[in-house]
């Protein structure tokens, strides 16, 4: 029966792509199978989340056709899909999930760099430019504020790396590098933190600069 083959093309797929699955029996919809796709939150409840369906019934009812290679016209099937679900629903699960603490790859700041004095805002600023180029999220703070209660602000937004620049950071062109769990991971050059910080982001959440 069609049904029969496009739950197991579904299930094909799920397995090339090395997603295990398990039969649901009763819970599909009544215009075809659908692959669902649940999420275990903090605490071990169990989230709906996307979707793949195939639609065995919206094509002929909306009158859609095909010239297939005999020559005669064919009803197609249709996929349609939701990846995330309910969006607000995924982003609170993973957040929750990280402790609103999300990795650099994902994180929507990725780093924020502070002057200790005015003395400091043009380099800041042109640092800031230079990490920019290269793709990284970053912003600046030249609030006239104590760097302490920056650093503790931006700690608790949860900003991956806290990046201060003081006169002796201007001098040799160089950050101290803080990260948001309070690390101190000493000074560095521009060339190095940009370069460590594009590594974690490729790796997908391994902590690279504090190795």
């Amino acid at each position: 029966a069609t049904w029969d083959r496009a739950e197991a093309a579904l299930r094909a797929g799920a397995k090339a792509a090395g997603i295990e699955t398990v039969l649901n029996p009763g819970e599909g919809a009544f215009y075809g199978p659908k692959l669902e796709f649940v999420l275990r939150d903090a605490i071990g409840r169990d989230w709906q989340c996307g979707t793949l369906q195939v639609d065995l019934n919206m094509p002929g009812r909306l009158g859609a056709s095909y010239i297939g290679e005999d020559g005669a016209k064919h009803i197609p099937i249709m996929l349609h899909q939701a990846i995330f679900g309910s969006l607000e629903r995924f982003f609170g699960i993973l957040i929750e999930h990280h402790a609103g603490r999300l990795p650099a790859w994902l994180a929507p700041v990725q780093a924020v760099i502070m002057g200790i004095t005015d003395r400091q805002a043009q380099y800041v600023q042109s640092t800031a430019e230079t990490l920019k180029k290269q793709g990284l999220r970053v912003e600046t703070d030249l609030r006239n504020e104590k760097v302490g209660f920056k650093i503790r602000e931006h700690t608790l937004q949860r900003v991956p790396y806290l990046l201060v620049a003081g006169d002796r950071e201007l001098e040799a062109s160089s950050l101290a590098v803080r990260t948001r769990n309070g690390k101190d991971l000493g000074v560095m050059s521009l060339d190095t933190f940009a370069a460590g910080l594009s590594r974690e982001i490729a790796s997908r959440g391994r902590s690279v600069l504090e190795d």
